[in-house]
């Protein structure tokens, strides 16, 4: 735990970085909810794309959010990855189907309460793409999808439209919820490393129509003896996924 803990710090050295001289530290309001609540919150005014983030950590199956700040998507000066948005500069990780599905995992356990019997996750089989947008970058790869579901956070699978769908979007499984999909997961310093996932709220065909809820974020996620666990989330602006400010 003490090196996840040192790669934790060295990688918000990185990011403070990268932030604005004229940052400023603001108080925000607890929240509690089935997801977490933030305490602290760092803010730039900055023309390129911020994320903001917090560290997280696992206690009894709960991930618990304990500061934030936000960072700068560093510009870089290759052309060709000038339209990168997700994992720029980093290279996409090969994994093994089990350690893959266990990112995912860890992802989804940061974002929610995974312990809730209300609770339904189902998997988006498209991934992510680095550029701007929803467009699918690929496929998961079938083990990967077996693997999730084996693990027991995911109930299922679904691919709501992507386009020419309003409102809240609709699967076919026993209960409402949330379905995920991911980016590629990008190797960082380390045995740490990084995967986007986007989530929005679905309606079965019983459960009637609910409020319209999606999200992004950003994880760094740490290899540790017991698994990967997450180590920092980032709130990923809805410009990213083509959406108006």
């Amino acid at each position: 735990m003490a090196k996840s803990s040192m790669i934790r710090d060295e990688w918000t050295r990185t990011v403070e970085s990268l932030l604005s001289p004229s940052a400023t530290m603001i108080e925000s309001r607890d929240r509690s909810t089935k997801r977490r609540s933030t305490s602290i919150t760092t803010t730039t005014t900055i023309k390129a794309t911020t994320i903001e983030t917090r560290s997280v950590r696992q206690h009894n199956h709960r991930v618990v959010g304990t500061a934030a700040l936000a960072f700068l998507i560093a510009t870089g000066c290759r052309p060709d990855d000038s339209n990168v948005v997700r994992g720029r500069g980093l290279t996409e990780l090969t994994l093994s189907a089990a350690a893959r599905a266990n990112i995912y995992e860890a992802a989804a356990r940061a974002a929610f309460d995974v312990t809730d019997p209300a609770l339904s996750l189902l998997l988006d089989r498209r991934e992510l793409p680095r550029t701007t947008g929803l467009e699918p970058a690929g496929q998961i790869s079938e083990g990967v999808v077996a693997e999730a579901l084996k693990r027991g956070v995911f109930k299922g699978t679904c691919e709501p439209s992507l386009t020419g769908t309003k409102g809240t979007a609709r699967c076919k499984a026993a209960l409402p919820g949330y379905v995920l999909r991911f980016s590629p997961v990008f190797a960082e310093r380390g045995d740490t490393a990084e995967v986007y996932m986007y989530a929005q709220r679905y309606d079965t065909p019983a459960s009637g129509i609910s409020e319209t809820l999606r999200f992004e974020r950003a994880y760094l996620v740490v290899n540790t003896a017991d698994g990967w666990r997450a180590a920092r989330e980032g709130r990923v602006p809805k410009e990213i996924r083509g959406e108006k400010k």
